[in-house]
């Protein structure tokens, strides 16, 4: 007697949520190792905080492309 489909297709089906299961729980695993492991190392190593700068600041170096943007909009603008 040949085998149903059903027959043939639950073993299937329960490795394939098996292995599903496993690939999720190790990833779960991993994600958890992965947070651990950072806040391990910022505890053991801080970054000192970062200052923001001004809304709208330049630097030295940029000011002249902050010009050329500018007189570049202005023309654009214009009828």
């Amino acid at each position: 007697m040949e085998p149903s489909l059903t027959d043939m297709l639950l073993p299937g089906l329960k490795l394939m949520i098996t292995g599903m299961g496993i690939v999720f729980l190790f990833l779960a695993l991993l994600v958890w190792i992965i947070g651990i492991t950072a806040r391990l190392v910022q505890s053991v190593n801080p970054q000192p905080e970062q200052t923001r700068r001004a809304g709208l600041a330049v630097e030295p170096d940029e000011a002249e492309l902050v010009a050329v943007i500018a007189a570049a909009l202005q023309r654009q603008r214009l009828p």
